[in-house]
């Protein structure tokens, strides 16, 4: 009787792992619906999008999509696939097209996208994009440190690229790795690791955006954004927030 209790007991162990197994369990990614499919789900999430043109489908992982489209009105939005439970999925919808970060890998900052989809009538010539991390000093722990400024920038001819999605170049994941091993840090010998100093407050690192407009490119209002945990909101910068080179 014992024997027999446990292997009824076993039995419903295994059959509760194997049930949740298949529930969490994502499986390969499928198919993506076709484009007629897509608008409609589109529209679903999103009664506001109106979505009558796919311009594209833009692979960023394989379990995560961009689509850039065209609403009946003439917006241009931004939409967001996700393979998950098993099927394809919008998990959001912009209707600003404007630029923005997508993360794909909240691990690594090499799985970050800058993402856009600019609307012509606005006349934007150019992108160009920044990573910059403010300058910082102080005295920690009766040590003195300093924390040099980077500004890092890539342009995007957006006449030629009305729309994208941009990986973050290697050289600004590899900054922001090292930038978070500083701010996890402890406290050190400051003249062991120059770069390793112990300070109260954290460096500010963050990406924003300076848009280049033709000269004859309307006044725009601003838009409002929503985002979902996968988001990173871009500052709009001007020429005030950006350091250049000091000419002889």
């Amino acid at each position: 009787m014992r024997r027999r209790r446990l292997v009824i007991v076993v039995i419903l162990i295994i059959a509760a792992a194997v049930i949740v197994f298949f529930r969490t369990y994502d499986g390969k990614p499928g198919p993506l619906p076709n484009v007629d499919e897509i608008m409609a789900e589109l529209n679903e999430f999103d009664s506001k999008a109106d979505a009558a043109v796919v311009l594209n489908n833009v692979k960023l992982t394989e379990q995560q999509v961009f689509i850039p489209f065209v609403s009946s009105q003439g917006i241009h939005g931004m939409g967001f696939l996700k393979w998950e439970k098993r099927k394809w999925s919008v998990v959001r919808v912009d209707m600003s097209g404007r630029p923005e970060v997508r993360i794909t890998d909240h691990s690594d900052p090499s799985g970050r996208y800058v993402v856009w989809n600019n609307n012509p009538l606005e006349k934007v010539k150019e992108f160009r994009f920044y990573l910059i991390r403010d300058r910082n000093a102080g005295m920690s722990n009766g040590v003195y440190y300093y924390v040099p400024r980077v500004q890092m920038e890539m342009l995007v001819n957006v006449t030629e690229h009305p729309y994208g999605a941009m990986p973050f170049p290697d050289e600004w994941a590899g900054i922001m790795r090292e930038d978070e091993k500083l701010n996890k840090a402890p406290a050190a010998n400051i003249m062991d690791n120059l770069f390793m100093q112990s300070y109260s407050q954290p460096s500010t690192m963050y990406v924003g955006y300076f848009p280049v407009y033709a000269n004859d490119a309307p006044l725009l209002g601003s838009s409002s954004k929503s985002g979902d945990e996968d988001t990173e909101f871009l500052m709009i910068m001007n020429e005030t927030d950006l350091e250049r080179p000091q000419s002889d």
